[in-house]
């Protein structure tokens, strides 16, 4: 089994998809925290998740599953489920009142990503995600879809692991052959939120690249997360600004899916969804580095105890204390309640 921090999954919203993908009628078979579920969007636009078994007889409605105005349909007897997991109605019984109901999923649709609610003792949503600001910002940045939506797909990481690059200024010249580490100058902790900023030289030790045409120039990487499951990296070269997702969703206790959404400044005059000019470059170039991460990630083992070093002893120290509030109930248990 995989090495994890504690028992359960960690509690937050996870990003099941892109809303532009799900088109009204599609009904997709997936499998998150460990469990089938069923993705759909009902003829009045609602996305909804459900498990994935119909409890008439057992049948998958991912497979064969139809969408029929407010409900989904399951292919063996027709019985017809609605978002919240409700029954519609029975086709041969349709007078009958049986209580029964599917196990329902809240879900959310925010700066055109699709998220789902996990919790693992049965806990509603206590917050909300307010979205990345460039992604809402078509005028002044990119949009998304089709460009920014890299589909990572399934790997051997955990989702404490992206996230916990957040601390960690001193990775970039072994891991992306930048000049210099990173200096931090913020650290902002407000429950479920952690923000942070690093001061970073980009283009250090060259007289010019393609980002720094002038030579190498201060900046800053600003990051944001919201539990483990989504975080933000914010990259800001004097007026150029690249925000950059990474969203890492359990699929089993060794696996998650993962999803890299990317946006950046939109270059002076061009009003298209192409990225062009050093937006394009950008948008590339990030694609590229955090795949230098998943190497480390995919075959990294979680060290409880780690000996800190230098700089890094605080803000690490900081991290885990931080994330751990993921991981345990109201009452600090750390064993998950059965189902979601």
């Amino acid at each position: 089994m995989r090495d994890w921090p504690y028992e359960a999954f960690p509690t937050g919203w996870y990003q099941i998809g892109y809303s532009a993908e799900l088109k009204t009628g599609d009904v997709e078979p997936v499998k998150y925290f460990d469990q089938q579920l069923v993705l759909f969007r009902t003829e009045d636009g609602q996305a909804s998740l459900l498990d994935a078994y119909c409890p008439h007889l057992g049948a998958h409605l991912g497979y064969g599953g139809k969408v029929q105005g407010d409900c989904i349909e399951c292919p063996f007897h027709g019985w017809q489920w609605r978002g919240d997991g409700s029954l519609g109605t029975i086709p041969y019984d349709p007078e009958a009142d049986r209580r029964v109901r599917i196990p329902a999923w809240h879900t959310r649709e925010v700066a055109g990503l699709l998220l789902a609610w996990y919790d693992g003792f049965g806990r509603e949503p206590f917050w909300e995600w307010p979205g990345i600001t460039e992604f809402l910002d078509e005028e002044n940045f990119y949009p998304i879809f089709p460009q920014g939506a890299d589909h990572i797909g399934i790997r051997k990481i955990i989702p404490q692991s992206p996230v916990e690059n957040t601390p960690d200024f001193e990775h970039f010249p072994y891991v992306h052959g930048a000049g210099r580490a990173g200096n931090p100058i913020l650290w902002e902790e407000k429950e479920h939120y952690l923000r942070t900023r690093i001061s970073f030289l980009f283009g250090a030790n060259k007289a010019k690249t393609w980002l720094t045409p002038d030579g190498p120039m201060e900046g800053e990487i600003e990051t944001e997360a919201w539990g483990l499951g989504l975080s933000n990296a914010r990259f800001k070269v004097g007026e150029f600004v690249t925000s950059q997702l990474t969203a890492t969703t359990p699929v089993d206790a060794e696996h998650s899916k993962l999803f890299d959404t990317i946006t950046a400044t939109r270059e002076p005059g061009d009003a298209g969804d192409e990225p062009t000019g050093r937006s394009g470059k950008m948008i590339t170039f990030q694609k590229g580095q955090i795949r230098h991460d998943f190497k480390i990630w995919e075959n990294q083992r979680y060290v409880e105890h780690p000996p800190f070093a230098g700089r890094e002893a605080d803000a690490y120290a900081s991290f885990r204390r931080w994330s751990k509030q993921f991981y345990f109930g109201p009452n600090g248990e750390s064993k998950p309640a059965a189902g979601h």
